[in-house]
């Protein structure tokens, strides 16, 4: 048992890594703490200790904290102890609240001592638990395939969960043969929590049924992982043809409704789940697809304070809508300009994901604003007040404003994610073809991450 915990721990190690463990003082964080300690000279690598305190159980907690403390100056490992203040927030579950505050604290932590890697101490207990608890709130794939071995915190730190193969028995017993002492959570008792009462009744009953029924659900788990990689393969092909430009500066995400429309409804399901917040989950899937029936304009809530929006052609996923008009924005030719979260890129050679349109040869700079009073555009079908053409399509009031409409001198050449005038489309002497790119900064970020 030693030898594998040994093993795991030591693959997960690169020479010069500099790590942060995240030890809580009970007996899992305790053995990785301790695996870690043994390996890392040997690998090359700096390990630190960091205790996060989430101050919910008064002297118990703070007992806690001296232990690890202790611990790590015994083995002459730096330390670090982080509070932190969890209070229940917009409905969310003081677990669910705690589980951030805690990844942002070692995010911090990781600051603090130049490390690129945080290591937990999940093991295969807790992704059984994480498995029958998903299942029970109605989580979709992403939930169901339980804990993953790493993930990215952020764009220079990976969070790496190297004993998830080993489950609780093996790392008492690796404590015991090792003689680490550990602390014990008196809540870990408490049927209060669901995830207790997983744990302490349902996974019992369970084993009653079927002795074997924690390996059945980890090779379960594993499955569903290789398919839900497949799935999520297919989904970004998919996303990346129906993609589109949206025109509102506060929902720079968009797909077309058309291309949305006629994929698969299992490929449909996992698209929008790709685009839409952690906490997501199956209803709000339902609720975002339910727009495509809707008129232009009708918008949903999402969690995390994020809204989805109808538009005319597709649907956009961001923020709130602002109360603010567009402000007139002058972009150099070529040159990059950021109107909120939307990123606007115009170039004179072919880019990403780009919207051609041929200006007067003599042209310098663009601009960008909000519509105007008066404004008169030639669509397809001839000219028109911008006024009865939104009018016409039925966008609503609030949302004509939010639409960044596009000028050369004084004549427009396009309605962001609505229409572009004609006299703009086509070549012809005295023109050059110039391209517009419009992005979130959320995707200019995710793409420098890759």
């Amino acid at each position: 048992m030693t030898d594998k915990i040994l093993h795991l721990c030591r693959q997960s190690l690169a020479h010069g890594d500099r790590v942060v463990m995240a030890v809580s003082g009970g007996a899992d964080s305790m053995c990785l703490a301790h695996a870690l300690h043994r390996v890392a000279g040997d690998c090359g690598a700096k390990i630190f200790v960091v205790h996060v305190n989430h101050q919910l159980r008064g002297e118990e907690a703070d007992g806690d904290a001296r232990f690890v403390c202790a611990w790590a100056r015994e083995h002459n490992i730096p330390r670090l102890v982080l509070r932190v203040n969890v209070q229940r927030q917009g409905g969310q579950s003081l677990e669910n609240v705690a589980r951030k505050q805690r990844y942002n604290a070692l995010i911090q932590a990781c600051q603090h001592f130049s490390a690129t890697k945080v290591m937990t101490a999940h093991h295969a207990d807790d992704q059984v638990e994480t498995f029958l608890l998903n299942l029970l709130r109605g989580s979709g794939g992403r939930g169901l395939q339980g804990i993953p071995k790493e993930r990215l915190l952020t764009a220079g730190i990976r969070l790496i969960r190297p004993l998830l193969p080993v489950t609780r028995k093996e790392i008492e017993e690796y404590c015991r043969q090792a003689r680490i002492s550990w602390r014990t959570d008196a809540t870990n008792d408490s049927l209060s929590y669901q995830r207790n009462r997983i744990r302490l009744e349902l996974l019992p009953l369970l084993r009653d049924f079927n002795p074997g029924i924690d390996g059945v659900l980890l090779n379960t788990i594993d499955i569903l992982q290789g398919e839900q990689a497949l799935l999520n393969a297919l989904a970004a092909q998919a996303t990346a043809k129906i993609k589109t430009h949206s025109p509102l500066p506060f929902a720079p995400q968009a797909l077309s409704a058309r291309g949305l429309s006629q994929l698969p409804p299992a490929l449909q399901s996992r698209v929008i789940l790709a685009m839409l917040p952690e906490n997501a989950g199956a209803k709000h899937v339902e609720a975002v697809l339910s727009l495509l029936e809707k008129q232009t304009g009708t918008s949903i809530a999402l969690p995390g304070g994020r809204q989805a929006y109808r538009l005319h052609d597709g649907i956009a996923l961001g923020g709130p809508p602002s109360d603010k008009r567009i402000p007139d924005t002058r972009i150099p030719i070529p040159g990059t300009k950021v109107l909120g979260n939307l990123v606007i890129t115009v170039a004179l050679s072919e880019i990403p994901d780009n919207m051609s349109f041929w200006l007067p040869e003599a042209t310098e700079h663009i601009s960008v604003s909000s519509r105007r009073p008066g404004d008169y555009f030639y669509p397809q079908g001839g000219g028109k007040k911008l006024k009865d053409y939104m009018i016409d399509r039925k966008i609503p009031r609030w949302l004509r404003n939010h639409y960044p409409v596009f000028r050369c001198g004084d004549d427009i050449f396009w309605v962001a994610g609505l229409a572009r005038d004609q006299r703009f489309a086509q070549p012809g002497p005295g023109k050059k073809q110039v391209y517009i790119n419009l992005t979130s900064g959320g995707d200019r970020d995710e793409q420098a991450n890759d």
